[in-house]
């Protein structure tokens, strides 16, 4: 792991993510060199989130999708405030983001709430990373987006997956060198098959623990 153990960790809680003022504060505190940028899925995005998740799978499709419109404007209208030169390529990488969502949102449920509830909530952390990583793209912070979803593998346990140590292990290996910046995200993974899945608390150390290079 030698090539991480060179790597800045900065790991952005949730309250962090939610303000250009803390924005700037990120920027201000940036070291030079690598550094890993990990961020917690916005507060006020997870929740919102959470609610279309439960209107989805109770059946009200049309009260999911007005919920699901209103969480596309509050980040439409936060990435307005704090871009000027990135803020078509922030929408544009949003919109693909928020299709995901709206693809599942016009099926029917036939698995389980927490399945659903990983599919929907786990993208949040990726809208929230993707702010940061344009907002540091416009202050001349040159940063590469990672989405961790394609290197941590986890369980199909929804709700609370486990990592698959191994395999997640190596594809960050491949993917992070010394000497970037990234910008990735905490506490999700995805399955072999390609689903979101939220990872318990001992995941998420296991990721910390491993961009610090122990």
């Amino acid at each position: 792991m030698r090539q991480l153990a060179l790597m800045q960790l900065q790991w952005i809680p949730a309250q962090q993510t939610q303000s250009k003022e803390a924005f700037l504060n990120i920027v201000a505190a940036h070291n030079v060199g690598g550094t890993c940028y990990v961020v917690e899925t916005p507060a006020l995005i997870e929740s919102a989130l959470s609610e279309v998740s439960s209107a989805f799978f109770d059946g009200n499709k049309d009260i999911a999708l007005q919920l699901f419109e209103a969480v596309k404007k509050n980040v439409f209208n936060n990435a307005g405030a704090l871009l000027v030169d990135q803020k078509e390529a922030c929408i544009s990488r949003l919109g693909d983001l928020f299709t995901e969502i709206e693809w599942l949102l016009h099926d029917k449920p036939v698995r389980s709430f927490l399945y659903y509830k990983d599919q929907i909530v786990c993208t949040g952390a990726v809208l929230g990373s993707a702010l940061l990583h344009h907002f540091l793209l416009e202050e001349g912070i040159d940063n590469e987006f990672l989405d961790v979803r394609d290197c941590m593998v986890a369980s199909d346990e929804f709700g609370g997956a486990s990592v698959i140590e191994d395999i997640s292990l190596k594809r960050l290996q491949q993917t992070i060198h010394a000497g970037s910046t990234i910008v990735t995200q905490a506490g999700i993974g995805a399955t072999d098959q390609n689903e979101n899945a939220r990872l318990t608390e001992a995941g998420t150390i296991w990721l910390q623990r491993t961009l610090r290079g122990l």
